[in-house]
């Protein structure tokens, strides 16, 4: 019965730390997949480098994936912080969030 309720335990961490990932805290918001770009740069500000007309710029990638454009939008947070990469879809909707693994 232990075994079961450790293995539950467990399981439940498990989910509760890929859902954290998840999540980028920006003062007192949360911005979580689904979230709308302007919703990320009103709570986030502006990324590192504003994109040029062409939406190319050197803290804003641009990827063609298949028929679907992707933008990246990179974030110091701080010293002691890990920047963290935001990649929202052709409908402006936040895709992903990623923590990178080395602090500036």
């Amino acid at each position: 019965m232990r075994a079961i309720v450790k293995l539950a335990l467990v399981c439940t961490g498990f989910t509760a730390m890929t859902a954290a990932a998840e999540t980028l805290r920006c003062g007192a918001s949360l911005i979580q997949p689904g979230d709308d770009g302007g919703y990320v740069r009103e709570k986030c500000g502006d990324p590192d480098l504003v994109p040029s007309g062409d939406g190319a710029a050197e803290g804003l990638r641009v990827y063609s994936i298949g028929s679907m454009r992707a933008d990246r939008w990179r974030y110091h947070r701080g010293p002691g912080r890990f920047p963290v990469i935001v990649t929202l879809g052709d409908d402006g909707r936040v895709l992903d969030i990623q923590f990178e693994r080395v602090r500036d």
